[in-house]
């Protein structure tokens, strides 16, 4: 345990998918090797039937009306002061939830890797409802005002872009950090040992589409485009949707893979992933040296992210499915040539930095 009294890190996550979870986790692993104490909440848990109803929404949005979800991102990043208005008015079960984790836990450091819940603690340290240091670690790529408050008092980004752009959009103090990757992909497992323990062909081009654990987007599509392409082995990963899989298992030519523990040894066995999120799959396709095609991003925050990493050169994009078999046949040998996204600062380290160079909280606040 540290020697110091400000080692303690509430660390808030946020079951929508598994990206946020995967990298909450990940933290909370790295600040207790490093001596701090940390837990890990989920916001959507704790905030119960409010939380299960935005998770409901919020697939309902992604499956049946994308273009609202997308238009509400959009006006968004054009009217942010109105929209947080707006989240505000129905955000009291979440902020209740939050005050309440830091009158249990006592943090010296609340973390949030979920843009609801850096909105909800910076009001709670704007209105004296907590005291504690706030930081928001930006999981997306793409800077979106959804994630600022300005009452956090550190947001760390995963490029430099992206630091400046949050800067930009008004974020008091912005570090660029590498990507919060679980340990098996720093560093990824070797590309031959992986293809032998999966029994996969040596000299096979393998081609991994990524439906995430839910499944949303066109990834029925995209496996009907490249299910024949030729010379090329599709491996699907069909996340946690057994509609997905079952669909993945009616094609002869595509491998289809659920939920797996195995995933850096899937990845680092491909030639190619195809990606719709840019989101925590992609970055650790790039930590294995997998080049990605983005093929039709998600609405909103996945637009926002792919059009971020095609600018910083890490990604290839496709705006139609029909697109992917020529993608596929002059995909790179390598990804990202010439630009390591990997070069930023140990999110843990700054984290523990800011919980030390916290001021002393009276008891109400702790």
């Amino acid at each position: 345990m540290p020697s110091t009294p400000r080692g303690r890190a509430l660390v808030v996550t946020a079951s929508m998918g598994a990206g946020h979870t995967a990298v909450a986790d990940e933290l909370a692993r790295r600040l207790r090797a490093a001596g701090s104490e940390a837990v890990v909440v989920d916001l959507l848990e704790l905030a119960g039937s409010a939380g299960t109803r935005l998770r409901r929404t919020y697939r309902l949005l992604l499956d049946h009306a994308p273009w609202l979800y997308d238009a509400s991102m959009r006006f968004w990043m054009h009217a942010p002061h109105a929209m947080e208005r707006l989240t505000a008015a129905g955000a009291a079960p979440f902020e209740r939830a939050l005050a309440d984790a830091v009158a249990e836990h006592r943090p010296d450091v609340v973390v949030s890797c979920y843009n609801l819940a850096a909105q909800c603690l910076g009001r709670l340290r704007a209105s004296g409802r907590i005291g504690t240091a706030l930081v928001t670690l930006v999981t997306d790529p793409g800077a979106h005002p959804y994630w600022i408050s300005p009452d956090v008092d550190l947001h760390l980004a995963y490029t430099r872009d992206t630091a400046a752009r949050l800067a930009a959009l008004g974020a008091r103090e912005v570090a660029w950090v590498a990507p919060v990757l679980r340990p098996e992909f720093t560093p990824p497992p070797d590309r031959a040992q992986a293809r032998a323990a999966l029994g996969l062909a040596a000299d096979a081009r393998i081609a991994v589409v990524n439906a995430g654990s839910w499944a949303v987007g066109r990834f029925r599509q995209t496996l009907d485009a490249l299910a024949d392409a030729p010379g090329w082995q599709v491996l699907a990963l069909c996340g946690r949707d057994e509609g997905a899989l079952r669909y993945a298992r009616a094609h002869p030519a595509v491998l289809a893979v659920p939920w797996t523990p195995q995933l850096a040894q899937y990845l680092a066995a491909a030639d190619l992933l195809v990606d719709n999120a840019g989101g925590q799959t992609c970055w650790e396709a790039l930590a294995c040296g997998v080049p990605v095609v983005c093929c039709h991003p998600l609405p909103g925050h996945g637009r926002v992210n792919a059009a971020e990493l095609r600018s910083l050169g890490l990604i290839r994009c496709v705006d139609r499915v029909a697109e992917l078999p020529s993608a596929l046949a002059s995909a790179p040998a390598v990804a990202h040539p010439g630009v390591d996204p990997f070069r930023g600062a140990d999110a843990a380290t700054l984290i523990q930095r800011a919980a030390r160079a916290a001021p002393a909280l009276d008891g109400a606040a702790r």
